[in-house]
């Protein structure tokens, strides 16, 4: 019976020291929501919602990833394409900044756009993470768009 529990206790800890390990890496997959301000454009709820699917590596305290984005996909499509750079405050908190390409259909045209921002993720329990997350888009044609976002995802 010592054995058996033994065993068990190996394989739990083969299992579950991987994902606390590796803090901030892994695959990720998010729900997104916020307010958003579309500067010199059409947008008539100042609501934004959504999704990321992201990757992060994670080398000492520094965390690179690499995510893409869709938002208000039934309003308005937002689509896009990012990086980001962050550094772990602790265990359980990591700040960073993103950069990335955004695709903005506002009906009757489009406009593409360069997205800045940065945030704070923090771990909640297990592969649970909640962030905070403020954006900016530069967009062509004099467009420009400020954002916060609250997110909440599971970390794989």
């Amino acid at each position: 019976m010592k054995k058996l529990i033994a065993l068990a206790a190996l394989a739990t800890a083969a299992f579950a020291s991987p994902a606390m390990a590796s803090g901030f890496a892994g695959p990720r997959i998010e729900v997104t929501a916020g307010a958003d301000d579309v500067k010199n454009g059409v947008d008539p709820t100042d609501v934004t919602y959504g999704g990321v699917l992201g990757y992060d590596l994670q080398f000492g305290k520094v965390v690179v990833g690499v995510e893409a984005t869709a938002a208000n996909v039934f309003d308005r499509a937002d689509l896009g394409a990012g990086a980001r750079l962050g550094y772990t405050l602790n265990k359980h908190v990591l700040a960073y900044g993103r950069v990335g390409y955004t695709n903005l259909d506002l009906g009757a045209r489009s406009a593409d756009g360069l997205a800045v921002g940065g945030g704070l993720e923090a771990h909640l329990a297990g592969p649970v993470f909640v962030k905070a997350e403020y954006r900016y888009t530069d967009f062509e044609g004099n467009l420009g768009r400020h954002g916060g976002l609250v997110g909440f995802g599971l970390r794989f």
